[in-house]
């Protein structure tokens, strides 16, 4: 007896096939994946649908055509109905950002989750998905009476339109509709990287830092001159340390997109691409130095004697003292952890960064081939 997964029912008689990247499937499958059979089935009567869900790395970053074939071939070889693939990549043709594509001749679909924004993503994802295949099925099922093409998400959502095409294997196309699209591209961008996970990334720096923090702990030197900056200066401070690790990190790992200048797509990409990085680095980052602050604040409280502090900075010494002595370490510790040490685990990294994502998938793609 063929293996199931908890998605398939093994006496359903239409498969909707989800191809993923790998970024993307895991999470999509755990929360996503029966929900999508279950509006499949709601809006079905007729037939018994189930799920499956797969992944593997492809080149979206141009759009659905130029990877069709193999998808078709794919689909064929899986016996699935209908096909969405879903990428994290950003995709932009015709100055449109695109949100999904179906192909002409194939029930075959591409969705861009960063073109679905940030906000009840789950909510988009699913009923994007379930939409697109049921109106595949519809569309190339030849006992369907279906008039026309139209999943009611993509259809009637006022953010999204659809984009008029001359020629080409690409039957319908998805757009974003609003002048905010860049905007929310962005955001779903970022939420596509989930900047928090680089805390873990930065492990080694962080235990370089809390060890610089440590030993500046210590110092009355740092006392006072955390007494005397006060909090305009110590800000500043703060911000050229976050700004010094983001960039420390950028060049260190290359993160940077040059793109070229005669083209334009590839300039937009390019300037997607290095935004999105540089704020998913500064997000993360920034969790690590509250992280580190918050260490170092209670190591003060803990090894720091109240009469000596206000012995050496000669005034009573309350709360708001113990905080900008930790400020003050935890800016100083950031940028000495960060450049006295090297990663060892670059993988969070390099998921912050979109050109770095597409350069692997696209060297995984040529040695499938």
């Amino acid at each position: 007896m063929p293996e199931h997964s908890d998605d398939v029912n093994p006496n359903s008689d239409r498969t909707l096939g989800v191809l993923a990247e790998p970024e993307v499937t895991a999470e999509f499958a755990e929360r996503n994946g029966r929900e999508v059979g279950h509006l499949l089935n709601l809006a079905d009567e007729c037939h018994d649908w189930s799920v499956v869900i797969e992944y593997q790395d492809f080149t979206a970053g141009n759009g659905l055509a130029p990877m069709l074939d193999s998808l078709a071939k794919h689909r064929i070889r899986r016996a699935w109905d209908v096909m969405v693939c879903l990428t994290d990549l950003p995709i932009r043709l015709d100055g449109r950002t695109v949100v999904a594509e179906v192909a002409l001749a194939e029930p075959v679909s591409l969705v861009s989750l960063p073109a679905l924004g940030a906000v009840n993503l789950d909510r988009r994802v699913r009923t994007t998905v379930a939409d697109l295949g049921w109106a595949m099925h519809r569309h190339f099922d030849p006992d369907d009476d279906a008039v026309e093409f139209g999943p009611p998400s993509l259809q009637q959502s006022r953010r999204i339109e659809s984009a008029a095409l001359d020629e080409g294997p690409i039957g319908f196309r998805y757009v974003s509709a609003t002048r905010l699209g860049r905007g929310r591209l962005l955001a779903g961008m970022l939420r596509a990287n989930r900047p928090w996970r680089l805390v873990f990334g930065l492990r080694s720096a962080m235990a370089a830092a809390i060890a610089t923090g440590a030993f500046g702990l210590v110092t009355d030197t740092i006392w006072q001159l955390a007494d005397l900056l006060g909090a305009p200066r110590l800000t500043l401070l703060m911000l050229l340390s976050i700004g010094s690790m983001v960039s420390w990190i950028i060049t260190q790992h290359d993160l940077w997109e040059s793109p070229r200048r005669d083209d334009s797509i590839e300039r937009y990409k390019a300037s997607l691409y290095n935004v999105s990085t540089v704020w998913s680095l500064t997000i993360g980052v920034v969790i690590s130095y509250v992280l580190l602050f918050v260490a170092v604040l209670l190591a003060a409280a803990f090894t720091i004697d109240d009469s000596l502090l206000a012995l050496t900075l000669q005034h009573p010494v309350t709360v708001w003292d113990f905080a900008e002595v930790a400020w003050m370490t935890a800016s100083a510790a950031l940028i000495g952890g960060a450049l006295g040490s090297g990663f060892e685990s670059k993988d969070d990294i390099l998921r912050a960064a979109y050109g770095q994502r597409e350069r692997h998938r696209r060297q995984s793609a040529d040695e499938g081939e």
